[in-house]
């Protein structure tokens, strides 16, 4: 088998941050460009006016919706990603750059209330997604500013990023990162990337015997989250 070919293919779809987390839409901004573009016309131009036409509409399209698998599964990958986002957060002692953040006060809480609360509705006989929520209530007096800048709980947050890492296993069954992406989302290092080269670098070392397959990309995610946190 060739490792080499093998370990690279994989390690190409390891997703690093900026694959899982899209951009803001821009439907927004380009309704407000079109809608500038139509207030330049100029006002002594009168509109051409057209005669109504008569037309025949038939039946309106069968739209095929998600299946509540489908949903499900959605769900939960939006769960894992924000509960890898304050994983990140928690690793680092919820702080940017050596200062206090408030990420899991608000931001990161509300987006994994939101999908555990639907998760109950979509798979009531999991324990994990009341587990989530109750692990908010309990912890979150812990995760505050003035928390934070008191150093009370800093053992703690490292611990703290483990069970959600355990919250995270339970819910996709991996804490492989590529659990969190959809199957049509094939995902590659641009020329170039320095993480590209490490991929390599491991893919040789798989070659050579001196690393297993598994050993490579687990070691390749680590490096990866540790990018991002820099």
């Amino acid at each position: 088998m060739n490792w080499v070919s093998l370990i690279t293919n994989i390690i190409d779809h390891i997703p690093i941050e900026r694959a899982l987390f899209h951009p803001r839409d821009n439907t927004k901004a380009l309704e407000e460009f079109i809608t500038r573009m139509g207030s330049t016309r100029n006002p002594k131009e009168a509109p051409v006016s057209e005669k109504p036409t008569s037309t025949i509409t038939g039946p309106p399209p069968q739209l095929e919706l998600p299946t509540r698998e489908e949903t499900t599964v959605a769900l939960k990958r939006r769960l894992a990603k924000e509960l890898y986002r304050a994983e990140l957060d928690l690793s680092n002692k919820l702080r940017i750059a050596g200062k206090p953040c408030d990420c899991l006060e608000s931001k990161h809480t509300l987006g994994l209330e939101a999908a555990a609360e639907e998760l109950i509705a979509q798979e009531p006989g999991n324990p994990v997604y009341s587990e989530i929520l109750q692990w908010i209530e309990n912890n979150h007096p812990k995760v505050t500013i003035e928390a934070i800048v008191s150093g009370k709980y800093d053992e703690e947050y490292p611990k703290m990023a483990s069970e959600f890492k355990g919250f995270r296993k339970r819910i996709m069954g991996s804490t492989s990162l590529t659990a969190m992406i959809e199957p049509k989302e094939q995902i590659t290092f641009l020329p170039g990337d320095p993480m590209r080269q490490r991929a390599q670098e491991l893919a040789n070392r798989v070659h050579a015997g001196k690393l297993s397959r598994s050993e490579a990309v687990a070691m390749l995610a680590d490096d990866l989250a540790e990018e991002e946190t820099r």
